[in-house]
């Protein structure tokens, strides 16, 4: 989710449909975020270093991502309450808006989403990658703009 390398559909459906099956609609926000809290200290003790503190997001996660991982965690929580799309739609909206250095105006048309994922994917090279989207053929786009939406 945190870098918008695949559908809505695809990171959330399953999730969704188990926490409304086994809770009867009666999840909320918060018991989302518990669920992702344990998710992070799981994944930061995947890899034990006694007396070495937490290793994992030190040395192998540069800030910038750990920090959107985190950062993730407000919108994940969201979908207790809304449609996969509508999470993933918000967070493509605001990394868009948040990214560094300034992207410009929101994407809008047919390639606004594919465009808001792959600034999400390309990090730092959103800048290079973006143009690169522009100066394919409309035919590429297209393909793209179905793949990625």
């Amino acid at each position: 989710f945190v870098q918008a390398e695949a559908p809505p559909g695809a990171i959330f459906t399953s999730f969704r449909q188990a926490i409304v099956r086994d809770h009867k609609s009666k999840i909320d926000r918060s018991d989302v975020a518990l669920y992702f809290v344990h998710w992070l200290t799981d994944l930061a003790g995947a890899e034990p270093t006694p007396l070495a503190g937490c290793e994992k997001f030190v040395t192998k996660f540069p800030l910038p991502v750990l920090n959107s991982f985190l950062r993730s965690f407000s919108f994940v929580e969201r979908i207790a309450t809304q449609s996969e799309t509508q999470v993933m739609e918000e967070y493509l909206k605001v990394r868009w808006e948040e990214h560094e250095p300034k992207l410009g105006p929101q994407p809008m048309g047919d390639s606004a989403i594919a465009k808001m994922r792959l600034a999400c994917m390309a990090q730092m090279n959103a800048n290079v990658v973006l143009p690169a989207f522009d100066s394919l053929s409309e035919e590429d786009k297209d393909v793209l703009n179905v793949e990625m939406s």
